[in-house]
């Protein structure tokens, strides 16, 4: 039987739960698979990923702080790469040589999403315009909302995210600020840091209400709500944390490296045996 040398880089890299995930998901398809965590230093991170290539290696998925550096140490890049400039998955194509880059955060935030709150036609709020915005805004898209609509309390960085995107503005989605904006919010999506070290709270009143639904790109690794969903309680009774997304956007990227697509039905409980 074939084994998928595979693995997680990133700094840090003890939380990462791919590991866990990516043997269950091999479990499911009757495949052999190495997946190993490896902490890696920017400063060494074009010669490792050249190395553990070069070595066998056939696959690896890239957590902070480098999706963006894999992008450009990849030969070959996906059409949302080319777009957000920035990769979480990282493909050996053996007989060329060739690595190519993928982001699969993007879809897999769509499939969590669209099981929990219609996309097409609605208002879209999301918090933050740093890499965790720029990487779901054309997948985003690609639903046809009526509005995606930034916000940030840095306010300077949302202008340059707005034209970044200005070929995107088609099918009468819109991407633009949350200032020139008056209507209700459908969906919140929290792209930010803010509240990992407290309580959330975001800077200005919004538009919200009892049918806004609110979702977090992040996630606990139990029962518990994030910040971000402590605050969105006050406002609505629908919610999800992240954990679908981490366990779709870890499913394409099996898919990418096996060309077997796993269930994603997949609970905490399943990698959390504390």
């Amino acid at each position: 039987m074939t084994e998928y040398r595979l693995g997680v880089i990133g700094d840090p890299i003890d939380h990462s739960l791919s590991p866990q995930i990516h043997n269950l998901f091999a479990e499911q398809t009757n495949l052999k698979i190495d997946y190993q965590p490896y902490r890696v230093l920017s400063e060494n991170l074009n010669s490792f990923v050249k190395d553990f290539f070069e070595s066998g290696g056939d696959g690896l998925n890239v957590t902070l702080p480098h999706k963006v550096q894999c992008s450009q140490i990849a030969t070959s890049t996906s059409p949302i790469v080319d777009i957000i400039g920035a990769a979480n998955t990282l493909k050996s194509a053996k007989r060329s040589k060739d690595i190519f880059a993928e982001s699969t955060d993007g879809n897999g935030l769509i499939q969590d999403l669209q099981e929990k709150s219609k996309i097409g036609s609605a208002n879209i709020l999301i918090l933050g315009a740093g890499g965790s915005a720029l990487s779901i805004i054309p997948s985003i898209a690609d639903c046809l909302p009526k509005n995606i609509l930034l916000d940030n309390r840095s306010q300077e960085k949302i202008q340059p995210l707005i034209e970044r995107f200005n070929n995107l503005t088609i099918n009468n989605s819109i991407i633009d600020n949350i200032d020139h904006f008056e209507d209700d919010i459908d969906i919140v999506i929290n792209a930010t840091s803010a509240g990992f070290s407290g309580a959330f709270n975001w800077y200005r009143d919004l538009n919200l209400s009892k049918k806004t639904f609110f979702y977090d790109l992040s996630y606990t690794k139990d029962n518990s709500k994030t910040p971000f969903l402590n605050w969105a309680i006050q406002y609505s009774d629908n919610y999800s944390d992240g954990f679908g997304m981490l366990i779709n956007q870890a499913a394409l990227s099996y898919e990418l490296w096996t060309g077997i697509m796993p269930g994603t039905t997949i609970n905490k409980s399943d990698l959390i045996n504390d």
